[in-house]
């Protein structure tokens, strides 16, 4: 008996999570930056404002321990008080109050929001065909090759939206090389954005044709040689006419300084795919996928028209959001279906909370700071399928 009491004295309640309020969550700027996803996330993931479910619930381990004079295993004091559910395969007690994981759905439900508005931002613009722009000086090495003749012109159209609406307000210098199956470079270095450069550049991309080959090597090697730019980024549909295995090398014996972002458009060839990835990664750059051709994703773009209206159906509620290869959308994809994988777990744990309690569960409500108010505006409620 004194043995199964040292051990109750020992097993103290460990301290509670803090659930934040909506006021004293990490701010989420309204205005998108240019920042990578990896970047992004870094600053506003679940994890860097408090909101990861599994680290709240992992604080309250369960706690046994083997007592001799009783044979068998005797769990801690606050064991039968708090419910147990199993966080990446260990049992942890929830200690968590129901108005706590009230707010935690408020706070999560407004950062689901926030997610959706920066995957909508992505998906549109010059976002979609070459994702973020990270540096401040560049160079876009554009693929004319004969193989581009079905998107060309879509593609021009592009570049021009990239120059107007992101290089000239951004004040990001920049160089263009178009290459086939030879090179022809706008400038002979980076040059700083104004009017007159912009108007010069766009007429250098409307006298760009799909013709010849794809001498992918040398437009990358007379990018890197501008040593004033800090990105390459690198649009094609396709491996180059030489050794992918030629161009990974070389490109590795330079060390440049420059980081490699490759883009690419209409690839089905895995091993086109693969050769960006590896030419992006040998540099610290990204891999960008162009979202279902030119034509985009019609279904994403419906649903992302006006949030969260086109996601009040019961339909909607449960649409998954779709898979993506390229690196900034895959990203923040996996975070969103994260994010609604902990609101539907909360959900559960508050189900959970009433039963071990023996009270039925209280639903319809809302928080405003640590009171809880019934919802009566049924347009009040989530509308991220949760």
């Amino acid at each position: 008996y004194n043995e199964y009491k040292s051990y109750l004295r020992m097993t103290k309640r460990p301290k509670s999570a803090k659930i934040l309020s909506c006021k004293d969550l990490k701010y989420i700027p309204d205005e998108e930056e240019l920042f990578s996803s990896k970047e992004w996330l870094k600053k506003y993931g679940l994890k860097a404002l408090g909101l990861n479910l599994e680290t709240l619930m992992s604080s309250h381990k369960h706690s046994s321990q083997y007592v001799r004079i009783t044979g068998h295993r005797i769990g801690a004091r606050y064991c039968d008080v708090f419910p147990k559910v199993r966080i990446r395969g260990e049992k942890m007690h929830m200690e968590l109050h129901h108005h706590e994981l009230i707010q935690y759905e408020e706070n999560l439900d407004n950062v689901i929001s926030r997610y959706l508005r920066r995957w909508k931002w992505l998906l549109l613009g010059p976002h979609r065909v070459f994702g973020t722009i990270l540096e401040g000086s560049i160079t876009l090495v554009v693929d004319t090759s004969g193989s581009m003749v079905t998107v060309i012109k879509e593609l021009k159209r592009e570049l021009l939206a990239l120059i107007w609406n992101i290089l000239l307000p951004n004040k990001i210098r920049f160089n263009i090389i178009d290459f086939s199956s030879t090179t022809e470079k706008f400038r002979e270095a980076a040059v700083e954005p104004c009017p007159e450069t912009c108007e010069e550049a766009a007429a250098f991309i409307n006298k760009m044709t799909a013709t010849g080959s794809t001498c992918t090597l040398e437009a990358l090697e007379a990018a890197l040689s501008d040593t004033s730019t800090q990105g390459v980024y690198l649009v094609t549909d396709g491996k180059p006419d030489t050794s992918c295995k030629l161009v990974l090398d070389t490109v590795k014996a330079m060390k440049p300084k420059q980081r490699i972002h490759s883009i690419s458009l209409n690839i089905t060839n895995p091993e086109a795919i693969e050769f960006l990835r590896k030419l992006s990664k040998i540099t610290r750059g990204r891999y960008h996928s162009i979202v279902e051709g030119f034509d985009g994703n019609i279904i994403t773009h419906q649903l992302l028209s006006d949030i969260p209206a086109s996601l009040q159906s019961t339909e909607d509620k449960t649409l998954e959001i779709p898979s993506y290869t390229g690196d900034d959308l895959r990203l923040l994809s996996k975070s969103i279906r994260k994010a609604r994988k902990f609101m539907v777990d909360s959900q559960a744990y508050r189900d959970l909370l009433a039963e071990h309690s023996g009270t039925k569960q209280m639903t319809g409500l809302q928080v405003q700071g640590s009171v809880m108010n019934p919802v009566k505006d049924p347009a009040l409620e989530s509308a991220y399928g949760v």
